[in-house]
């Protein structure tokens, strides 16, 4: 038999209260609507469950046997919710953390060794990738992201601004004897980032300024455009987190400061009320400012 779960609520409520109107309050629904379910769950089980007299209803023998069963499925079902509940609101488990390949090499390390020392049961599991995709499916419970505006599906808050650099390398900086982003890009190389990254602020302003002739070299993230540009193959931009550990690197004047970008911490809303999450987020909220500020 496919029972239809919900009428057990229905028909406790009844047991417990004696009459409609006191179950239906109980229920927060109207008398009308526990009759029909009661009467429902009666054609289902094809059984008599409830005396009516002027008292109230009162409950028949299968109806005392069907209580009793009924009164433990309720305890089991309590008991699961508890357990459910509290392992979500225990500061253990795992958190799945998801960020770009350059934040989680630059800037989370030494955040997450301060974290995992103050809360030992929890464990990290970090993803790198450049996309929102992983956290809107809920394939991460956290997401440190850069851009303007989150996806409605998710929560979280601004923790920073990313500023970027035009950057070279000490040696090719002495060798084309520049300290500025050159007015003519004639004689020089750079490295920019793809097509994947055309969204980003700091993409418009180099694409703007390298034009179409430029002997370019395209890279798919900052990590390789870093490491060409420490080799003396031409000017780069990284974000300014990156040019603080690269002692290479040197930022060039530029004509107008290159649009920033906003740094978030994000998980998915129906996230919100666990307590792992919520310690793991609140502690990058209050941490990932002074980081930044300080490079």
């Amino acid at each position: 038999m496919n029972w239809n779960w919900d009428h057990i609520r229905f028909f406790l409520a009844l047991a417990e209260h004696g009459t409609l109107s006191l179950a239906a309050k109980s229920l927060g629904v109207s008398h009308s609507t526990v009759l029909r379910r009661i009467r429902a769950f009666e054609d289902q089980l094809q059984s008599h469950l409830f005396d009516h007299n002027h008292e109230g209803y009162s409950l028949t023998v299968a109806g005392k046997s069907l209580f009793a069963e009924a009164i433990k499925v309720q305890g089991t079902l309590s008991a699961l919710s508890r357990e459910i509940s509290g392992a979500d609101n225990q500061l253990e488990g795992e958190i799945i953390m998801t960020t770009t390949d350059t934040l989680s090499r630059y800037v989370l390390p030494k955040l997450l060794a301060k974290l995992t020392r103050k809360y030992e049961g929890i464990r990290f599991s970090l993803y790198m990738a450049n996309q929102m995709s992983d956290i809107a499916n809920r394939e991460a419970d956290i997401a440190i992201r850069t851009c303007k505006i989150p996806p409605d599906n998710l929560i979280g808050r601004k923790v920073g601004v990313i500023n970027f650099s035009a950057v070279a390398s000490r040696s090719y900086i002495k060798q084309h004897g520049i300290k500025s982003f050159p007015k003519s890009l004639d004689d020089h190389r750079v490295i920019a980032l793809n097509e994947s990254y055309s969204s980003a602020p700091f993409y418009q302003w180099f694409d703007n300024q390298i034009g179409k002739q430029v002997r370019c070299t395209k890279v798919s993230n900052f990590l390789c455009a870093a490491a060409l540009a420490r080799e003396g193959m031409g000017i780069t931009v990284l974000p300014s987190y990156m040019l603080a550990k690269e002692p290479n690197l040197v930022a060039l004047a530029t004509p107008r400061e290159i649009s920033s970008n906003d740094l978030w911490v994000l998980s998915h809303a129906d996230l919100r009320d666990t307590k792992r999450v919520q310690v793991v987020r609140q502690y990058l909220y209050d941490e990932l400012p002074s980081f930044l500020s300080s490079v």
